[in-house]
């Protein structure tokens, strides 16, 4: 009797050794195909898959009562809005930074700022870099693409550079925000705090502040010091960290790249002739620049022309401004910073490419020259995907909120809110507070796409597939 107790026990533990080992084999055999599906999924995908991971941790976060000064549970969806528009690094703002969030809030809401202006392949690069661990070839290929590099050979050396420069140009800044706040603004030791965060939101082309009341720096409007730290931050962020290193490196004009000629030619440009139509658009409205002696007037318009491209801070009341001027800052807005930066928009070389070549066809000229260098066709026909499907985009959300907006706000401002949030620039007239949740969602997403970039959501959808039959060609009428 006790012979066959013992057998069936040993054979019991047999059969419950089997199925373990069999339970721990498909536990692996899932693993192995969870890895092989995320290996399948094409890289844009991945990369809008990054900053939507990010945007989910800040939600949770922002929803936590130790984010809010009134210790409460933050609204879900006030949550999800305020982590995208930092994640984004765009600045449309549901609830007053300074006031309504915790010190515990802030550092959340400037985590998300950093690490999205960055950009979360970044940091994993960093992080690789710090651990002593090698990149395979889909890792680089990864943050080739999220930098806009052609070769992934270089990336990690642009990665690490990236990381370089930003620090410093945050910490210099911002010991310079924290310097005035300490003398002329008598904060004591929160002037420190508030030094490197602006320094911070404002090199990431964020837009967020602490001033409070939604008046970002209108208080500040004649106030050279602040002023001018906070254009080099924006500029700075704004020009790519492949223009800063080409700058540094070559340091003339002759040797740069087409690349960078191109962007600082661009941002040149667009600053002059936005400080200007500003100016003389807005210098005899009183409720903006028009009470302000000249100095201040061209100050706050030069302002005013560095920020409205992307960064989203604001040294005039926009909610007064003249309608010319909305509809210029909304060309402004959607052209936005350059390739590589902490802004958004359809970027400045994209513009420059579309404009030379339309300059080309009305010249009937075969090809597209730029600082005498041939722009090939590939880029042509990106820039000119990249234009219609972030045009497309903004017309489907000004549709959308129009219609689920029920008539509750101008059709100026509507557009004006849709341009800020394509551009991730932030610039808000006073009414995102105001918006019911279905419109809220569809700046979420306006938020997300301009930070990952129209093109790059686009091809998330799909996988690239080479042509293996070519048709024959057709003549068709144009124009």
């Amino acid at each position: 009797m006790r012979k066959s107790i013992e057998h069936e026990l040993t054979h019991a533990d047999g059969h419950d050794l089997e199925r373990s080992q069999l339970l721990r084999y498909q536990k692996r055999l899932h693993l192995r195909r969870f890895f092989r599906s995320i290996a399948g999924i094409n890289r844009s995908t991945l990369i809008g898959l990054s900053f939507a991971f990010l945007i989910a941790l800040g939600t949770i976060l922002l929803m936590l009562p130790q984010a809010h000064v009134n210790g409460q549970w933050a609204n879900p969806l006030d949550a999800f809005f305020t982590a995208t528009s930092a994640s984004c690094v765009t600045g449309l703002a549901v609830w007053d930074t300074g006031k309504e969030l915790s010190l515990f809030g802030q550092l959340v809401l400037l985590f998300l700022i950093q690490v999205g202006g960055l950009g979360l392949m970044t940091i994993t690069t960093l992080f690789n870099f710090g651990l002593h661990k090698k990149m395979n070839i889909r890792q680089r290929l990864l943050v080739q693409d999220s930098l806009n590099q052609e070769d992934p050979g270089n990336v990690m050396h642009i990665a690490l550079n990236v990381l370089k420069y930003t620090f410093l140009v945050e910490f210099v800044f911002g010991t310079l925000l924290s310097l005035y706040f300490y003398y002329s603004e008598q904060l004591g030791s929160k002037a420190f705090y508030w030094g490197y965060w602006h320094a911070i939101s404002a090199f990431c082309n964020a837009g967020f502040d602490l001033f409070g009341d939604f008046q970002s720096l209108v208080h500040y409007q004649g106030n050279a010091a602040i002023n001018i730290c906070f254009i080099m931050l924006i500029v700075i962020g704004g020009l790519g960290f492949t223009v800063i290193e080409d700058l540094l490196q070559k340091r003339s004009w002759k040797g740069l790249t087409l690349h960078s000629k191109i962007v600082l030619s661009v941002n040149a440009i667009l600053l002059a002739l936005g400080t200007v139509l500003i100016w003389l658009l807005e210098h005899k409205n009183i409720g903006t620049i028009g009470s302000a002696s000249l100095e201040q007037q061209w100050l706050a318009s030069l302002f005013q022309a560095v920020s409205l491209r992307t960064a989203g801070f604001n040294s005039m009341d926009l909610a007064v401004l003249n309608p010319a001027t909305l509809f210029f800052m909304m060309g402004m807005m959607f052209i936005g910073a350059s390739p590589t930066s902490t802004g958004g928009g359809i970027k400045t070389t994209t513009f420059a490419v579309l404009l030379a070549s339309t300059l080309a066809l009305l010249r009937d000229k075969k090809d597209v020259v730029m600082f005498r260098k041939r722009i090939d066709a590939s880029l042509i026909e990106k820039s000119l995907a990249v234009f219609l499907l972030a045009i497309g985009w903004v017309a489907l959300a000004v549709f959308l909120l129009l219609l689920l907006d029920d008539k509750q706000h101008p059709f100026q401002f509507v557009l004006f809110e849709v341009f800020s949030a394509m551009g991730t620039v932030g610039m808000g007239i006073g009414i995102t507070p105001e918006w019911n949740p279905w419109c809220k969602l569809v700046l979420i997403v306006t938020m997300y796409i301009g930070r990952i970039g129209i093109l790059t959501f686009g091809m998330s959808f799909f996988n690239k597939k080479v042509d293996r039959l070519r048709y024959p060609t057709e003549n068709v009428m144009i124009g």
